[in-house]
Formats: structure tokens, sequence, C-alpha cells
């Protein structure tokens, strides 16, 4: 008796440590590997304590893409930037219309490292070259599939999350 008690406890506990051991992947940096789609941009209304969508960035089109070895690539273009009609970028009102895509248009290169749920983004090349060293800090939350990134700084007196989805 005594001994399939303790053979019923040696294999439950190895079934536990399997499980735990398969749960979590060896290099945390592994968990955002692939390609993920900006889905929406979200804000946080500090009234009803809920995440709404983000209506001036609507139809916003993003990429990011993580190697799993803590080097990524994000593109986000404003919803309309495809759609631009370079034949009039020489007068003054296409120059301006230009102008504005491209101070839109954000693309940067950067290391990633992973603590608890903050992701830090070391930008190491950038369409703003301000913005090239500068570490971003973000919290994330991973469902299934999805992806939240929050940034921890508010962008225009707003708190503003966006939500990714896994392609590959």
């Amino acid at each position: 008796m005594k001994t399939k008690t303790i053979l019923y406890a040696l294999l439950f506990l190895a079934i536990s440590f399997t499980a735990k051991s398969q749960k979590k992947p060896a290099n945390s940096n592994q968990i955002f590997k692939g390609l993920w789609m900006l889905d929406k941009y979200e804000s946080f209304d500090t009234l009803s304590k809920k995440w709404s969508t983000e209506t001036s960035r609507i139809g916003y089109v993003g990429y990011i893409l993580f190697d799993g070895e803590g080097h990524m690539a994000v593109q986000i273009t404003p919803a309309d930037y495809h759609e631009f009609d370079l034949s009039k970028k020489n007068d003054s009102i296409g120059k301006k219309v230009l102008a504005s895509y491209h101070g839109n248009n954000l693309i940067y290169f950067a290391e990633y490292k992973v603590e608890g749920n903050v992701i830090d983004n070391k930008i190491l090349s950038s369409t703003n070259p301000e913005s090239v060293g500068a570490i971003l800090s973000r919290e994330f939350e991973i469902k299934g599939k999805t992806l939240l990134i929050t940034p921890k700084n508010k962008i225009k007196g707003s708190q503003i999350r966006m939500k990714w989805v896994k392609v590959q």
C-alpha cells in the first residue's frame, strides 16, 4: 500500500514538473517570436475603467517582427498612407502632406529585453533620428494569439495600448 502511494506521488510530481516546464519557454524572448499585425489602438476611459477603440487611429497598419533572440523591427503607418498620390508630391500641398505622412510613419529596429510583464526596446535605428538609443518601456500581456502592448507614458494625455494579432 505504501509503495503504491509513493509511486503515485512520484508520478504526480513528475507530471507536474513536466507540465510547468512546457508552459514557460527557456528564453522569455521566445514568447514574442514571429510576425504580429496591428489590430487596433485602444484608449483607456478612466470613468468607465474600460478600453475602447481609439478613433483617431482607426485604420492604421502595422507589423512587428520578433526574432525570439532579442531583436525586433516595427512599422506603423497611418490609415491612408498607401493611398497617397506620389504624382502630387511636387506642389506645395503635396509636400506638406508627404511630410505629414513621413512624420506619422514609424519604423524602427531595436534590441528587446523582457522582465516580468515589461518589454524594453532599445532603439538601434529609426525613421526618427532623435529616438536612436532611446529605451521604450512597455507593459505587455499575451492572450493566446493576441499581444497587448501598453506604453508606460501617456500619449496626448491618454493611456493608449496597441492590440496585435499573431500572423505566424
